[in-house]
């Protein structure tokens, strides 16, 4: 996918999904470290994207959510705090066995080329919005 792909996030979207890494990181008593070897990066990066100083790209939420056995939609549509103050009330609760639907890859990468699409119509309608 190339550069222009990821337009679609905006900064605020990082800093969302990056406290989401670090959320679901901490339920799952991994250390960023663990997560960090894991990408093959070091530490200090993999924290900048907890921090949402760098640029998220799907790719990467796809292997956090792998390592973290997480689906990678709740990392990108979760919000902060929300898995943790409505623990039991989310649609996504954490009680009992919580494991991605892994055997089905096409309908991960559909259902995330989708959002895509979505966070890129929504940049494209914030653009328009500001414009006027």
């Amino acid at each position: 996918m190339g550069e222009s792909e990821y337009s679609g996030f905006t900064i605020l979207e990082n800093k969302n999904i990056g406290r989401n890494f670090s959320t679901f990181r901490k339920l799952r008593d991994k250390k960023a470290l663990e997560v960090a070897d894991f990408l093959g990066i070091k530490e200090s990066t993999y924290t900048k994207y907890e921090r949402g100083e760098s640029k998220i790209t799907v790719d990467l939420i796809q292997k956090v959510a792998e390592f973290l056995n997480v689906d990678p939609l709740q990392i990108v549509t979760t919000q902060p705090g929300y898995v943790i103050e409505n623990l039991t009330n989310s649609p996504f609760s954490f009680v009992g066995n919580v494991r991605a639907n892994y055997a089905d890859k096409n309908q991960t990468e559909v259902m995330m080329k989708m959002m895509e699409t979505m966070m890129q119509m929504n940049e494209a309608i914030k653009r328009i919005l500001e414009s006027k």
